[in-house]
């Protein structure tokens, strides 16, 4: 099956790094979740509409976010049902004027809750940049996981990832967010996620707080796959698509449950059916050629990573 990457920056709309992002999925055999739009910070990448129309242009492995700005006067509803309807399969959040549970924008999390499509929320560290200077605003206490807490026991029936599980600044507080929220998840895009995460941190964190001797399968398909990638950077979709296989591998994830968690889970709530694949010679890593889509038997997963990877 094809996978899902959740989390890619649409930072240009040049005709060639497109075609160049677009093929490098195609070899990864994984849709990627485009995001754009303005007031980042420092910067602006692609605005929403454009986004549609380049996931238009290659409707097999690009699929449209739209990201809207929380900002100093309360968003509008009505402009997540208008990009629902323009398409859209989820939207992004990221640098907000408040905290993201500020009142004002409560409303429109509820309007998304009844559009039924998931929201993805940076938290944690964010670099520098020149609106700090301008607007003095607290990046990181307004993009603290612990924000997500009410927006998750008020919206019930919202799917909300958090981006990065809060980075090194909050992963502690992170995952118990996780496991006490049953419509929040996580993802471990950028490389200070995704290659920070070993298998033995990963199943002590994933752990059932009142299971102790369980395994990482109580919490870990709250995980879904995001690389961080940009359009001028499919290389990192490889490296993010290499470590989410390995830790899965070394976490002993059936094939069922690596499917879910790199692709199956959102495609469900993006309403997709994933297409099925034929596996070819030029993939990205072993784990993806020998396990991934879940075709061998179970049993691989649990053989000697010494002898799987001969």
């Amino acid at each position: 099956m094809m996978h899902i990457d959740l989390h890619v920056h649409c930072n240009t709309a040049d005709p060639k790094l497109l075609r160049k992002y677009v093929e490098n999925c195609r070899k990864n055999e994984c849709m990627a979740a485009l995001s754009g739009g303005l007031r980042y910070g420092g910067h602006d990448f692609v605005p929403n509409e454009e986004v549609v129309k380049i996931c238009g242009e290659y409707p097999d492995v690009l699929l449209p976010l739209a990201k809207i700005d929380l900002w100093d006067t309360p968003p509008d509803p009505a402009e997540a049902r208008r990009y629902a309807d323009m398409g859209v399969k989820g939207f992004k959040f990221i640098y907000p004027y408040h905290e993201y549970d500020h009142d004002s924008y409560l409303p429109l999390y509820e309007e998304i809750e009844k559009l039924g499509l998931p929201v993805l929320f940076h938290t944690g560290g964010y670099a520098q940049n020149r609106a700090d200077v301008a607007f003095r605003r607290p990046a990181l206490k307004n993009m603290h996981p612990v924000n997500l807490d009410r927006i998750a026991r008020s919206f019930q029936k919202l799917h909300i990832v958090m981006a990065h599980l809060g980075t090194a600044y909050f992963r502690d507080l992170a995952v118990n967010l996780v496991k006490t929220h049953e419509n929040l998840y996580f993802d471990l895009a950028g490389s200070g996620a995704f290659l920070a995460m070993d298998a033995l941190r990963m199943c002590e964190y994933m752990r059932s707080p009142v299971l102790p001797g369980g395994g990482p399968q109580n919490f870990i398909h709250k995980m879904v796959f995001g690389s961080d990638s940009y359009i001028t950077a499919p290389y990192i979709q490889c490296q993010a698509l290499n470590a989410y296989q390995e830790l899965l591998f070394r976490c002993q994830m059936t094939p069922g449950q690596t499917h879910d968690i790199l692709g199956g889970t959102v495609a469900g709530w993006m309403r997709l059916e994933l297409p099925s694949i034929t596996k070819t010679a030029h993939l990205t890593t072993p784990w993806d050629r020998r396990q991934l889509d879940g075709n061998p038997d179970a049993e691989i997963i649990y053989a000697d990573p010494h002898e799987f990877l001969k």
